[in-house]
């Protein structure tokens, strides 16, 4: 242990005993420690000494009390706090398990209903936060404490207590408070009049994050990631991901509005859509006059029937789509569809190559066999796989009147297809559904799925709606 370590161990030696250092931040160094008088674990935060000579000894434990209070199961608790030979601390909760930042770094993008969870759930601390006259000011993925199926948020009223503390000191230190990849436009306009919609916008970058893989803004220097936040517009996250439903991304992309007026106006209003996204069978997308079929129960199947009970699941997507293809759906500068591509499925799971190469086959062959639209061949569209580029660009690159987006999440034994047929020009859903299959279900069930789409396509084309005869 270094010297200042060793000295902050003998000042809290009485109650404390420092384990190991596990992390460091802008703020304060994090210890595990024991709490001797209770015979627990807590994490023992440690604010750097030029914080804690800028603020003086004791207006920081004064200022932090209120913190104390808190009740709320997604807000760590604040055991303890004070000042000890010019070291000021504060205590809380050991948490087994990982932050979100660590799942980011491992994963990268988290499945739709998993980010949902983690945003609804953070988002409900700070609503009680801010009826308690209390904002964060710096939500992001490491003071999100992912524990069980639960997050909880940490450092609550710590950059209060350190804005009334320290005051113009703690800016003069060369410290901020907040985080620039994850600070609201007015905090890096250095406005001092910060209220609760600058953590709505965080919490906006923070659901973004989740889903596309990385923060709307980013940069080379801390300089020019605030640059970004005030100046520049963040790229749709549907354009980043495209099996994100339309109401998520919707309600993502209004949190990071430039103007405080024009974001959720408090958590709460944020909880409330989220809790639709959740309530909605198709995650916020209507569907049209399509609608998945009934899987027949049964038991697993074995061996090589699996493949042909996914391809059969394949064909009851392709029968939706094509019933919108065929009826003239209006896509594509021109207002009409005369050629589509498919683009590369995303395995949000990573669980099912095999499905996922069955059902892209079949979404561009059966396509191709109507004759009524000119398709992209797979190969060509294939080369696409992984590509950062748009999904205008890549329509525009083979004058592509509408594409069909297809992500795939397994969870156990049950299947969640997306499936949007798209306007690339102006990202309108011309049509979207989603479709949650049984595995176990649909591969027993595979001869009465087929006679099913022989039946429907055979309708489709004498000119009836799919659906009407189900």
């Amino acid at each position: 242990m270094s010297a200042p370590h060793d000295r902050l161990a003998q000042a809290l030696s009485d109650r404390y005993t420092i384990e190991r250092e596990v992390g460091a931040g802008g703020m304060a160094t994090v210890f595990l420690a024991h709490d001797k008088k209770h015979e627990r674990k807590v994490a023992l935060k440690v604010l750097r000494p030029e914080l804690a000579m800028a603020m003086g000894g004791d207006r920081f434990p004064r200022e932090i009390r209120l913190v104390a209070q808190f009740n709320h199961p997604h807000i760590l608790s604040l055991y303890d706090s004070g000042e000890a030979q010019g070291f000021l601390y504060y205590v809380m909760p050991f948490v087994e398990g990982e932050s979100l930042r660590e799942r980011l770094l491992r994963e990268k993008q988290l499945p739709v209903h998993d980010a949902v969870r983690i945003l609804r759930e953070v988002a409900d601390a700070l609503a009680y936060s801010h009826t308690h006259g209390v904002v964060h000011r710096d939500i992001k993925p490491a003071n999100v404490l992912l524990s069980g199926r639960h997050a909880v948020v940490t450092d609550f009223g710590v950059a209060k207590a350190l804005t009334a503390a320290g005051g113009d000191k703690v800016t003069t230190v060369g410290i901020a408070v907040g985080t620039p990849q994850y600070m609201a436009p007015e905090q890096a306009m250095g406005e001092t009049n910060i209220d609760a919609r600058a953590d709505i916008y965080a919490l906006g970058i923070l659901g973004y994050e989740m889903l596309g893989g990385r923060p709307p803004f980013d940069g080379t220097t801390s300089q020019a990631v605030l640059a970004a936040q005030v100046m520049e517009k963040p790229v749709n996250l549907q354009q980043l991901r495209p099996g994100v439903p339309p109401l998520l991304a919707d309600a993502i992309m209004r949190c990071l509005e430039k103007n405080p007026a024009d974001r959720w106006q408090s958590a709460d209003e944020f909880v409330t859509r989220l809790e639709a996204v959740e309530l909605t069978p198709s995650g916020g997308m209507t569907p049209t006059d399509t609608r998945p079929l009934k899987a027949t129960a049964a038991k697993p199947a074995r061996g090589g029937k699996r493949t042909t009970g996914i391809v059969a699941v394949a064909a009851v997507v392709v029968l939706a789509i094509v019933a919108v293809v065929l009826k003239g759906g209006m896509g594509g500068a021109s207002g009409k569809i005369d050629k589509i591509g498919v683009l590369p499925i995303e395995d949000i799971s990573g669980k099912d190559s095999v499905f996922v190469r069955a059902l892209y086959d079949a979404l561009a062959t059966s396509l191709s066999r109507l004759g009524k639209v000119g398709v992209e061949a797979q190969s060509v569209m294939l080369r696409y796989k992984g590509s950062p580029k748009t999904t205008r660009d890549i329509a525009k690159e083979n004058a592509l009147d509408a594409v069909v987006e297809t992500t795939v999440f397994r969870s156990d034994s049950v299947m969640r297809i997306n499936v949007e047929l798209r306007d690339p020009v102006s990202s309108k859903a011309l049509w979207a559904d989603t479709y949650e299959k049984n595995v176990n279900n649909v591969l027993k069930a595979q001869d009465e799925v087929a006679k099913n789409i022989a039946a429907g396509v055979n309708g489709v084309l004498d000119g009836k709606k799919t659906g009407e005869n189900r």
